[in-house]
């Protein structure tokens, strides 16, 4: 036997090898085929099973919402008031927190804040009705910002 003779039985070896393999592959994707139609997908209860329901609980709604005082915040945010109305209640605080990296001044109801840095906070407590405008004095063209005290 030549070299010749058992390089060819070899190759006629890996081709039969090859097709068997094949054949296993498409009989293993046949089966998988033929198997996965045979779940049941039914999850409906069985006729003798009982169905529970829970109780539905009712919820206490409030026939008149109470405003009562607390904190709202505005942002100042691209030399912009955000929001720029409020309407608050009376005794309510409004916390000012600078976003932005410019120093701002706020001047409200005829009181100013200390100079306000990025993440700086000032608050100031309305504590008489009526409608009060707030502004930057540091940045007079900034749009006027507005909160109405019920």
């Amino acid at each position: 036997m030549s070299i010749f003779d058992f390089s060819v039985i070899l190759y006629n070896y890996s081709i039969m090898l090859l097709k068997m393999k094949r054949r296993w592959i498409l009989f293993l994707v046949l089966a998988l085929v033929a198997f996965s139609g045979c779940t049941d997908t039914n999850t409906a209860p069985a006729a003798d099973t009982p169905v529970i329901k829970p109780t539905p609980v009712p919820i206490a709604t409030q026939a008149f919402p109470v405003r009562e005082p607390s904190t709202v915040y505005v942002e100042i945010k691209g030399t912009t008031f955000i929001p720029l109305e409020l309407n608050i209640t009376n005794g309510t605080t409004v916390r000012w927190t600078n976003l932005d990296s410019v120093r701002y001044v706020l001047d409200v109801s005829g009181s100013q804040s200390p100079p306000l840095n990025k993440r700086d906070t000032w608050n100031f407590t309305f504590n008489k009705t009526g409608t009060y405008e707030y502004n930057s004095s540091s940045h007079p063209s900034m749009k006027h910002g507005r909160i109405v005290i019920e």
